[in-house]
């Protein structure tokens, strides 16, 4: 869910890709382009979290930036240039790797929100899959679609874990996904730290959420 967040949602969020027309989501603001039970934000501001920092690269004191609400698109990642672009203010989010290198839009910390069901509940279905982890992947942001490695997988039969799968990958349209998201979680935690590379540069990052349900995913492997 973290890395869905991140790879899926974040970066076609980043304003400098939507006026460059690279991402899916120009023009969506305000448009419903996920499931109700949908919400994802930005964060720079929780202290132990990887992608922490108080002002970004510009100066700009750092906020909570709400992506989608309830399945809505509610806004953009910014830098000052993007910000004044499109006529809106920053976010906080125009960070470089170094001194040496010219502040670009980057996210800091995604997060899918929690929701209302136990993982009990989640996993009440006739038959299923249960992935966990991320072991790589791609996506495409202008045309909406992703392919992610997962590290571990189980099937579900009526409601419960059975026999371990290897070498899972899940694909298929990112705002399918998102529409096709029935379920989400009560618990939550942020769960991936790394690098995020963009033009050349690698700045920290983190992303997490709770256990999700989508129907309809396409699953393939060895």
């Amino acid at each position: 869910t973290g890395v869905f967040s991140h790879e899926a949602v974040g970066h076609a969020c980043e304003a400098d890709s939507v006026i460059s027309g690279e991402s899916i989501l120009k023009d969506k603001i305000e448009k419903r382009i996920a499931s109700d039970k949908v919400s994802i934000y930005d964060d720079p501001t929780f202290p132990k979290a990887f992608g922490y920092y108080p002002y970004d690269d510009e100066g700009v004191k750092t906020r909570k930036t709400q992506l989608l609400k309830d399945g809505i698109l509610k806004g953009f990642l910014h830098s000052r240039e993007t910000a004044g672009r499109l006529k809106t203010k920053s976010t906080g989010n125009a960070r470089a790797q170094s001194v040496g290198h010219f502040p670009i839009v980057r996210m800091s910390n995604e997060h899918f929100e929690p929701g209302d069901f136990s993982f009990e509940e989640l996993k009440d279905m006739k038959l299923g899959l249960y992935v966990e982890g991320m072991k790589g992947g791609q996506t495409d942001i202008a045309a909406g679609n992703y392919q992610f490695a997962a590290e571990e997988g189980y099937i579900i039969e009526d409601g419960e874990m059975k026999e371990p799968l290897r070498d899972i990958v899940i694909f298929g349209s990112i705002l399918e996904t998102l529409k096709n998201v029935d379920a989400v979680g009560k618990e939550t935690r942020f769960n991936n730290i790394g690098m995020c590379g963009k033009s050349g540069q690698g700045v920290p990052v983190s992303d997490g959420g709770p256990n999700i349900r989508v129907r309809g995913v396409r699953v393939g492997g060895a």
